[in-house]
This record gives C-alpha cells, structure tokens and sequence, in this order.
C-alpha cells in the first residue's frame, strides 16, 4: 500500500540507528485511519558506520557510549515476567516451561493467547524504559503507559481490534528497541528525541484520561475508553513510522560505504596516516586558505604520481576541517576494497554522511528518498541529481558555511566512465553549492582532460611540481620521526631523504624496510644495507613494483585500443624512459619514430601515472628514478622489462641522424666574431628557430645514448664520421646553448664506450682524445663568449699533432696560420685553468672521474666538477686551520680532510655534510689522509711524528698514536690490499706499518738526503714511489723496503708530490720549481711535459681515473688540467724557465749556439 503524501514538513528529524527519517509531521496518519501492516524491516544494514558526536541542545550531553564497531548492539536481555496485575507491583522471573507441562482446553488456549499478547507488550513496554539514560522522554512515555496498563488490558479483553493494536505496538517496539539503546550521532539523537516527545504527550494524554477515573476506576464511560485507544494509535503510528524510515534509509545504507571514511576501520588497515607533523605545511596552509574563501573555485585538485604524499595529505586535511567543523563528507577511494572502488558508491556515502552532518541538507533528502527509497542504487547521474544535487540547493540557505567534501585517490575507482561523469557533474554544478569540493588523484587521462577543460571553475597543485627542495626537506622530517629509534644520524637521513626524491611512498618503503629488522634482523644492519647498496631490485620494493605492474596493465591492456595504439604507447614510454632529461612531445616523435605528434600526445594520456607533462613547458619525463629502476630491472618489470642496450643503441643512432641532417656551419648566420654571443641582436630567437628541440637534444645527449649501447660496426661508423665531419659544427650548438662544458662530458662518455670490450681502431681512439682536448680548451677559454672563435682563434692555436687541426684546418679558406716554435710548443700548454682564490694544498680525483675534491689554506674543502672545474657545492666549512690533505673514499661517497687544526673530518662527498668529526688525537697539524680500500678507516699522518688510524664512521680510534718516526710525517697511504700504510717524514725516511696491529712491516726504507714529502702505491702495491725535497724521486720494492729504481732526477727543486697513473706505468710529479712532469715508472724517462704554467709552488698531483689528465694544485691559488695521454713527446725546455732577466743574447759563427747574458750568469744553449 502506498504511502499518503503530505505537504512540506515544517519539522524533520533523523531516523533511528544509521537510517534517514522523514519528518513526523509528514507522515503523520489521520486519527481515524486505520492501522497499517508495518514494513518489512531491511536485513542489510551496514555495521560500523562512524557518527558525529555532536549532540543537540535539548538533549543530554553526557557521553554516549559508542557502539560495537563489528555491529549492531544486542537488545538487551529480560527475563520472561509474570503479569499479576496492580496487586503485583514487583513480579518476579517466572520458572521455564517443562516438559510435562499440562495441555489446557480451547477456552484456556484463547485466554492463554490473549493474555500473552499483553504480557508480551508489558515486557516491550519495560524494555523502553532502560533506555532512560540515553532518552529520557521515551522511557518517561514507557512508565506513564504501564502505570495505565492494567486498565487498558482489562477494558480491551475480547476486543480483536484492540489486542490487534496491542500486538502491533509490541511488534513495532521490539524491532526498534534495541536501536534506542544507543546513540551514534546527534541528528539521530535529535530525531529519536522527537519523536519521543511526541509519544511521551499521548502517553501523559492517556494518564489525564486515568486521572479522571473514580475509586481507582480507569475507563468511565465509552468516550474515554476511545479516547485512550486513540492515544494507543497515535502512538502505534509514531513507532510505525519509525520503522518505516529505518527501512527506507537502510537502502541508503546499503548503498553508501562506510569503510571509505577517512578514518574508517580501513584505514589503519590500509596504513592511512596523516603527515608528520611540521611537514606539508605550505600545502596544508594553502588548502585550509582555499576552504575559507568564499571567492574561492569551489573544486580543488591535487595530482601527483602515486606516492607522492596525495592520501596523507588529504587524511591530515579531513583532520583539520574536521576539528574547524568543515568536513562535510569523505570518500577515500582504494583499490584493496571492492565497495571503495565501486564508483557507483561515491555520491550515496556523500549524501549519507552529509545527512548525519548537517540536518537541513537531511531534511531536504528525507524528502526525495520518500519518494525513491531506493535512489542509492541508480545510474550515477540519477544518484547526484535526487541525492545531492536537488538537496543542496533546497537545503543551501540553511547550510554552514565553508563545508567541504573530500574525494581521494578517485583514479582508483575501476568505472572510468563513472569517474569522468561525476566530474563532468560536478564541474557543471559545484559552482552553485553551498560546499566545496576537494579532490586528489593520479593525473589519468579521464580525470586529467576533465580538469585541463575547467581550469577556470577549479585550483590544482601538482605535487610533483613542487620544489623539490621543499619536499625533501618534508621527507627528511618524516624520516627523522620514523627512524628516531633507529638513531640515524643526520647525513644519512639527508641520503634517504635524496633517494627518496619526491615520492614519500618511497621513504615510506625504505622505512618499512628497515623497521621490519626489529624481529628478523638488526634495524641498524638495515639502515647501514640501504645507504650502502646500490639502486637495484631488493625486497623493499615490493609496493612499488606492484604499483607500476597495475598502472602498466592498465594503461596497455585497454581492450579498446587499437593494435598501433598499443604499440605508440610502448614506444612513447621506452623514449621517455630513456631520455635524459624532460623533452618535448616533437623530440618524443622525432626519437621514437611516430610522425604524428597527435599520436604522441594520446599515449602520453594514458601513461600520466608513470610520466609528467609540465603544464608551463609542455615538456614530458618520468617523475622519480623509482620507476625507470622498476623498468630497467627484468626480474622486478617482467612482460613491461625495458632491455637498456637494445634501446640505447637505437636512440643514438637517432641522434648521429638528426645530426648528420641538420648540423652545419654557422647554423645561427652570426654575422662577426666582434661580438660576444650574449649581445648578438636577437640571438635568443636565433637559436630557438635554427636549433629546433630534438636536434638540440641529439647534441646534448647523443654520448649518454652511446655509451650505454653494446658496440657496433654501424655506431662505429657513425661516430667516426661524426667527429672528422660535424665536430665543430656540434660545437657550435653546444656552445650557443651555453652547453659547451656538457661537450666534455659527452666525450668523456664516448671514450668509455671506447674502451668498452670489442675490436676498435686506435685511429678512432685518438680522433675522440683530440677532440675532447679540443672542446676543454675551447671550454674553459674566454673566447668561448663568441661561438666563431671555434675557427678563427681555437683551431689555428690547435697543436699539429692533433687530429682536429688535421681533419679541420683543410677545410678553411682565409684563416691565418700561425707558424713558429710557440706553436710546436702548444702541446704543453694547461687544458683549463680553475682559480680557487685560495692556495691549494691538496687534490683527489674522485674514483668515477667526476669529481675533484681540493684542500684549500682559507681552512675549507672544495668539491668541484672534473671536467670544467664548477664548484658542485658550497665550501665545506669546519676547519679552522689550513687544510693540508683530502682523500675520496673508494665508492667516492665520503671526502676525509686534514688540518693545520689537528683535526680530521669526513664530509658526504655529494651533500657536504659533516659525517664524522673533527677526530682528534693528534698534538700538531695534520699533514696526510687516506682511505683505507674497503673505506671503512681513515689514516692520518701529523707534524707530531705520529700515525692514527680511525673508524672512518664514528669517532673511534682504532691505532694509535704511533710514532717511530723522529720529526713530521708529511705522508700516508694505504697500499691497495688494505695490509700495509706508508709513511714518509721530515726525517728523510719512508716507513712501511701492518694495518691491523701499526707494528713495522719491514726496516725502515732509506735513501733519500732530505725531507721525504710524498709517498703512492703502484696499483698492485708491490712498489712504492716517493718525492723528496732531494729534488729526486724514488720507487721501492714493498716486499723488503728494497730500492727498485731511481733516484731520477729532472726538478730543479723540491719534489712536493708523486702521484702514480692507473696503469701502474708512468708516475707524475709535481715541485716547487712550478712544474708537473710524467715519467716511466721503470727507466725515469720523460714521457709527457714538463709542464709550465702556474706561477708558484706545487703542492699536490693527482691522475684522472683513466690516465689520461694530470690535475695539479699550486701555491698560486688555482688547478690545471694537463694532458698526459700515451704517445704525447716530451717537450723540450723552454728558455725562459731558466733565466729570470736577460740581458742580451749572441750567435756565434758556427750557428750552433746561444750565448746569453743574466744578472748573475752566463748561459749557452745548443
């Protein structure tokens, strides 16, 4: 039977447990009409749902107890009562029937019946009344009626109509009563009030009926025995009515998601965590701004990559309107949960949690869902029409201000129809809400071209857009709070937090990784684990490798794609994968071979979980090294596994073609070389219309392409013809870019693959080491200011010797040549030149080539780029002294310092932060540092004549002081094995110690005349070299402290520094006469230099990695690069070296000879 419709209630109230009520007034029957069969009650209810704790002015503000989360709370339980009437004011439990209980007759049966009847509304009746503490109203009603009852029942004895009310009402009390037991949220508390009032006034009605009654009698006269029945259905009513709301808002129940609630049961089980605190508070400030702004875009969106921090922020952001009043619904969508990704679930819950929240939005949908009980399971437009839509705008005017609707992770949900209808919904009405709308997800296609479209009704942040300095520092903060117990110190919290990059899913795997050693293993051997091992597959990238999987499949496994669809997708992303910075979609089409850009853009689309277009530059990149490790990896990636060679080898083919297509002499058409590049009229729009994007990148990237590929003979080809043909052409590019310092590196790439195992031509070799000798020079020249200098000043200055004059200089017409011995003298000249503004007292390569890390007298440590001498960080600061020595660790993460301030420090080679220190044992300066093989000690060697050995990660001195030496020690290193550590001194000998205990390894090494000032392993450690202030230097057999070679002579002053190269063939030496020379390491000969150019002492020498770059450090406050490759002749000296003022010079007859006249002496040279 359908129910009667009313007019618009003037009041409406809130149903019974976890259920939508229409209003008592608007369903309120006639007095007279007749009683209707109660509806069934729903069996699906959900358990558990969260309430508000508000509670309503008029109703008791002592706390509730909060209900069972695995349910609904049990009714209580009675006793069976026996009624006795008023002459039994306390009836006691009556005993269980038995077995042999008699059978009575038919008269007895009907008595029996009626008299349960009302015995069973009695029992109902005293259920209410325990509910006094929590509705006082209703349990006042319960004893008022059965003070009237045994009147009522005697009166209604053989009346049908009347026992039929009786049952009913009982029936009706008892489904509701255990939902009156509880209270789970004030809009309920308010609605059950109401309509506990109402049945308490009939109830005190029926008492005035009784009051009247004469000698104890009740029901006077007919009219008053109509009247109380009366009363009884009003009452009956009432509770139907109840009933029936509870079962019409239980569909809605069944529709919404309780689990989906930002602090649902769910959420510790899926790990949900708000942000640590003192971090996010830029964003979080900008969001709590947004709320409050009436002026404000009423949807806001936050995208980012998965893992970027999108729930944490949201769960903190749900605390916080939360707190302020604000939160009006949460719907926090996860693929873990079959109803929170059921898209079809979103508007229900909101509608349902916004009913419990706010009462006129209640009322309003009590309305809509009286008309379609079962709107909750419609199509999704039907749902947001009748269940928020119409409600909010009927409601809006009674609404708080600034509420706020938070929908997280909504990419999770599996209908992407659904998803792009409820924002196509929303962007077409959330503007006339009075509430806003807060919105996180990955930037998927359907969710990311619905938010491009309405830029202008919504705000966004991209998460990972954010600075990245600030997310680290975020990340880092976190991590101190999860790894307290763990006591991680600074330094490698700040590596976690630099792997981590923008992801805090990341930190969060790494977290969870090392805590978990609490029961397996020691949480500290997983904290030291992590900062040692490389980026590879390990254990704790499980989450993120599932992440990927499931955002591949889904992007790729699209049964609506075509089969070419399929295959741009793959070919997009392996280009973005690997390319080495963000590109465009132009340069993605050019390197992946699709012709049409459109093409590009659609795959991009579906892949902008894993990849990020910039919204600025257009420009497209994966988001965090995360996901290449995942790519790159073919255990972890599988089916998705991208192989490196095979793809890197088909990239740098791309570029050689690009290249060879669109490079070609003064590609900018600058008109003169008078002008420097920055001041060309126009060179900006030059270079951007001659230099299109995907030749660019070929130029930039076409060694980090090569040098990842296996050789082959058409790369090889490739490259051959590259460097004899368009070498300066490429320079010109690079140079306009202002990436001429990258050149270096580019060839630097290029020799490694060089050097790669396979057949290759020593020609080709040679062609790549001129040219990167080639490029320094031009690098690190101030002609580089004008890019025509490449011609008109760099090749004609070029040696002879090298492959770039001779391939190139044939090819010019009306250049100038210079001829002369100046020129044949060019070899010697310095590749660059780096002015520190400070004396330099020591330098290190760092073990991959990349780095250099210099010991300056201002008392810091400098760590500066190999190749073209750019400082990579601020000064490392700590120091109080002069810094006499530094030393990279063996993986080049760690740079060890020695001072004039008795101290030893070791700084993190990459961030600068202090790692350990200031060490201190020593009485005077420290001289020496070296690291030990497995970098795990430091040696330090002082001017107190002693030698320390210490923990290179603590403070701990593992040996020493020991001190056999009798004046300085001015050197220390550990011999390649790790076994043994030289010494040399002032006093003009050279020790050899046991590493592990400090005693002497052998006598004492003897045979230099003076001070001994340095000391290097051959990279076998079977010899030692040394320089002394003997102006000789020395090789010896460590075995027996023997001499092996030497003394070889040439300096004409002290040895200051003795460095050997990787090869273990050639030693070079720097001295105080200003000159680094390079010997053989057997017979003494000269076989690169000497080297002139600095203008003061030489403290310090150093070999690059590959042999080929001797780095020297002078008293003159700068570093010179050298060439010191194989095959190089020695030069001849110079004169002026020699003579500090001539006065005049003659030639005698023969020609044979120079006689030449100084201050002080006469000369004669052949």
């Amino acid at each position: 039977m359908s129910r009667p419709k009313s007019s618009k209630p003037k009041n409406r109230l809130w149903g019974w447990l976890r259920t939508f009520g229409r209003s008592s007034s608007e369903s309120d029957l006639p007095m007279s009409a007749p009683a209707l069969s109660p509806p069934p009650l729903s069996q699906i209810s959900i358990p558990g749902a969260a309430e508000v704790t508000q509670v309503p002015e008029h109703v008791s503000s002592t706390p509730h107890p909060s209900p069972p989360p695995s349910g609904l709370p049990e009714p209580p339980h009675l006793p069976p009562v026996t009624i006795a009437g008023n002459d039994n004011p306390n009836p006691q439990p009556s005993p269980p029937p038995t077995a042999e209980m008699s059978v009575s007759e038919p008269a007895d049966k009907e008595t029996n019946s009626t008299n349960q009847i009302w015995a069973s509304l009695r029992l109902s009746l005293q259920g209410l009344g325990s509910t006094s503490r929590v509705f006082p109203h209703l349990a006042s009603a319960a004893s008022i009626l059965l003070e009237c009852f045994d009147g009522l029942e005697k009166a209604a004895r053989n009346r049908s109509d009347y026992e039929d009310l009786a049952s009913e009402l009982t029936s009706l009390i008892e489904l509701l009563g255990p939902h009156t037991n509880t209270t789970r949220s004030p809009s309920m508390t308010k609605c059950i009030s109401g309509i506990t009032i109402k049945i308490k006034q009939q109830a005190e009605e029926i008492a005035k009926v009784k009051a009247r009654g004469a000698v104890g009698r009740f029901l006077v006269a007919g009219a008053d025995e109509e009247n109380v029945v009366q009363h009884y259905r009003r009452i009956q009513s009432l509770f139907r009515q109840l009933q029936a709301h509870k079962s019409k808002y239980e569909y809605m129940e069944h529709d919404q998601c309780t689990a989906s609630a930002y602090d649902s049961k769910l959420a510790s089980t899926v790990g949900r965590r708000s942000c640590t605190e003192g971090t996010r508070i830029n964003i979080l400030s900008e969001l709590n701004n947004w709320a409050r702004d009436s002026q404000a875009p009423a949807i806001f969106w936050m995208n980012g990559m998965a893992g970027t921090g999108k729930t944490t922020i949201a769960c903190t952001f749900s605390q916080v309107l939360e707190e302020n009043k604000q939160l009006a619904a949460s719907f926090f969508c996860t693929r873990t949960t079959a109803k929170c990704k059921d898209v079809t679930r979103i508007i229900p819950t909101i509608a349902y949690q916004l009913a419990r929240y706010c009462i006129p939005f209640q009322s309003s949908l009590c309305e809509f869902l009286g008309e379609e009980p079962d709107l909750g399971s419609k199509h999704v437009r039907k749902q947001f029409e009748r269940l928020l839509r119409d409600p909010l705008l009927q409601s809006a005017d009674a609404m708080p201000d600034n509420l706020v609707v938070i929908i997280d992770a909504l990419d999770e949900c599996e209908n992407h129809n659904g998803i792009e209808l409820i924002l196509d919904l929303l962007f077409q009405h959330a503007q006339t809400f009075p509430l806003k709308i807060y919105i996180t997800s990955r930037p998927e296609p359907e969710i990311y071209n619905r938010m491009a479209l309405n830029s202008h009704v919504r705000e966004v942040i991209h998460l990972h857009e954010i600075e990245k300095s600030l997310v680290q520092a975020d990340i880092e903060l976190y991590l101190r709070a999860e790894l307290a117990v763990v006591s991680a110190s600074t330094s490698e919290i700040e590596e976690l937090a630099q792997r981590s990059g923008a992801l805090f899913i990341y930190a969060a795997t790494l977290v969870r990784y090392i805590q978990s050693g609490k029961r397996l293993t020691d949480p500290h051997d997983r904290l030291r684990s992590v900062l040692m091992m490389a980026h590879e597959a390990t254990k704790h990238h499980t989450h993120i490798d599932a992440l990927y999987a499931a955002i591949l499949k889904s992007a790729m496994n699209d049964d609506e794609l075509e089969a070419g669809e399929s295959s741009d997708i793959w070919v997009v992303l392996r280009t973005v994968l690997f390319a080495q910075e963000p590109i465009s979609i132009e340069t993605i089409a050019t390197l992946s071979g699709i012709d049409n850009p459109r093409r590009v853009l659609l795959a991009i689309q579906l892949l902008r979980s894993v990849v990020h277009q910039s919204e600025r530059t257009g420009a497209v990149s994966t988001l965090h090294a995360s996901f290449p490790d995942f790519m790159f990896s073919h255990e972890r990636s599988g089916s998705y596994f991208c192989d490196t060679i095979e793809n890197s080898r088909a990239l740098a083919k791309t570029c050689f073609l690009k290249m060879q297509e669109q490079l070609r002499f003064n590609i900018c058409e600058l008109e003169t070389s008078f002008i420097l590049d920055a001041a060309v009229d126009g060179i900006e729009g030059r270079i951007k219309n001659k230099i299109p994007p995907p030749l660019a990148y070929a130029c930039r990237y076409w060694g980090s392409h090569l040098v990842l590929a296996s050789k082959s003979e058409a790369l090889v080809k490739m490259l051959s013809e590259f460097i004899s043909y368009r070498l300066l052409f490429w320079m010109e590019v690079m140079n306009l870019r202002r990436e001429i310092v990258m050149g270096y590196e580019t060839l630097l790439k290029t020799k490694q693959w060089l050097n790669q195992p396979g057949p290759i031509s020593s020609e080709l070799v040679i062609l790549v080491e001129d040219a990167r000798n080639f490029v320094t020079s031009f690098a690190s020249s101030p002609v580089a200011q004008s890019t025509p200098h490449i011609y008109i000043s760099l090749l004609p200055l070029c040696p002879r010797s090298s492959s770039v004059y001779q391939n190139y200089w044939k090819q010019t017409r009306g250049l100038l040549e210079l001829k002369g011995s100046l020129i044949e003298r060019r070899e010697a000249a310095a590749l660059a030149t780096w002015n520190l503004g400070s004396t330099v007292r020591s330098i290190a390569y760092s073990p991959d080539g990349t780095r250099v890390a210099a010991g300056c007298n201002d008392d810091t440590v400098r760590i500066m780029n190999a190749h073209h001498g750019t400082p990579l960080l601020d000064p490392l600061q700590g120091h109080t002294g002069s810094v006499r020595s530094v030393a990279f660790s063996p993986d080049g993460k760690l740079v060890a310092s020695g001072s004039l301030d008795q101290t030893v420090r070791v700084w993190n080679a990459y961030t600068g932060a202090a790692i350990t220190g200031p060490l201190q044992a020593h009485e005077r300066y420290v001289a020496s540092v070296s690291f030990s093989p497995n970098g795990m000690q430091v040696v330090s060697g002082s001017g107190d004549h002693s030698i320390c050995i210490w923990n290179a990660y603590n403070r701990t001195l593992l040996h020493g002081p020991f001190a056999e030496h009798e004046s300085e020690v001015n050197s220390v290193t550990f011999s390649p094995d790790g076994a043994l550590i030289a010494s040399a001194s002032h006093d003009n000998i050279i020790r050899l110690w046991n590493t592990h205990d400090g005693t002497p390894a052998t006598s004492p090494l003897k045979g230099h005349t003076d001070r001994v000032r340095s000391v290097a392993f051959t990279p076998d450690g079977n010899r030692l070299v040394s320089g002394s202030e003997d102006k000789t230097i020395r090789v010896w057999n460590t075995s027996d402290g023997s001499l092996a070679t030497g003394p070889f002579q040439g300096h004409t002053k002290s040895v200051t520094s003795v460095a050997v190269s990787p090869d273990g063939t050639r030693v070079a030496s720097g001295s105080s006469d200003g000159t680094v020379r390079v010997l053989n390491i057997d017979y003494g000969s000269l076989v690169a230099g000497p080297f002139f150019g600095h203008t003061g002492w030489i403290y310090s020498v150093a070999f690059s990695p590959d042999g080929t770059r001797v780095i020297s450090g002078s008293d003159d406050k700068t570093i010179r690069v050298w060439n010191v490759r194989h095959g190089l002749l020695p030069l001849p000296v110079p004169f002026e070296r020699y003579i500090t003022h001539v006065e005049s010079v003659s030639l005698p007859d023969n020609n044979t000879r120079i006689v030449s006249r100084s201050r002080n002496s006469i000369w004669v040279w052949d």
